[in-house]
């Protein structure tokens, strides 16, 4: 298709990566889910080709194609967690497939463990954790631009009212308003076919287990959970046996974490 030479269109336009977009149906530790495979202490992001729109919204990896350009005005970090309670579990000697929601009594019993607390717990860690771990550096021609963490960069919307049901907590990166939005002292330009990317590094409080958000990103269950989730094996004992510290499995927690630049999007006019 001919472009008009000499003319420009300029329209506001975020552009989104996500370092991760999974249901917490596997331990990514040992199989993929879908494009992401197990998260690192230090991630590239805005790298991908052609991915999902749900995943991202740039097309080309690492750069605007043709002669575009983009002046970033504001940065925003995308955090949701959910405990994925439509999910079941083979529990007892059939392996019979039951769902998680099912499984919310006190005390932990085989015949009732508290799997439902646990999930919602760890849901609300992962929002503290985000908050506090992730370290952002936006990076345009080579040169570090914008250095933050994620409580600097809140997202400026999201979930927002009273919801009775405590078994679906929901927390925002920061309070979904616009007024929230951390808008740039300066601009970042990032000129045609200029390399950009955004480095995610990872620092976590302490050294036990589960201190790290990688941690439970990869996947995180106590032990006293149905061991198809652990070990990806036959039930055996079903729930509620162990002592209930952590070990790599499948969480059933949805996880979106995304980083967005938000600003002047300049293109040909065709």
């Amino acid at each position: 298709m001919p472009k008009i030479v000499g003319t420009r269109e300029r329209v506001h336009q975020p552009f989104y990566d996500s370092l991760l977009r999974v249901d917490g149906s596997a331990d990514l530790r040992a199989q993929n889910l879908g494009p992401f495979g197990a998260v690192q202490a230090r991630s590239q992001l805005f790298l991908r080709t052609g991915a999902d729109l749900s995943i991202s919204n740039l097309t080309t990896g690492g750069f605007f194609p043709s002669d575009q350009t983009f002046v970033t005005l504001a940065v925003r970090v995308w955090t949701y967690f959910r405990a994925n309670l439509e999910a079941s579990a083979a529990v007892g000697a059939n392996d019979a497939q039951v769902p998680i929601a099912n499984f919310n009594a006190i005390p932990a019993t085989p015949a009732g463990p508290t799997i439902v607390p646990d999930l919602v717990m760890r849901v609300h860690k992962l929002y503290h954790q985000a908050e506090n771990q992730f370290f952002w550096q936006l990076q345009a021609g080579d040169k570090p631009q914008l250095t933050t963490f994620t409580a600097y960069t809140p997202f400026a919307g999201g979930l927002d009212g009273f919801f009775a049901d405590s078994r679906l907590p929901r927390a925002n990166n920061g309070v979904p308003t616009s007024s929230a939005l951390m808008r740039l002292a300066r601009p970042v330009l990032i000129p045609p076919r200029q390399d950009f990317q955004v480095i995610c590094q990872a620092s976590a409080i302490g050294q036990t287990v589960g201190a790290s958000i990688v941690e439970q990103l990869n996947g995180l269950v106590p032990n006293s959970t149905a061991n198809a989730w652990i070990t990806g094996a036959a039930t055996q004992t079903g729930f509620g046996s162990g002592t209930g510290l952590s070990v790599p499995g499948k969480d059933q927690i949805e996880k979106d974490i995304k980083y967005l630049i938000d600003g002047i999007h300049s293109r040909d006019v065709l």
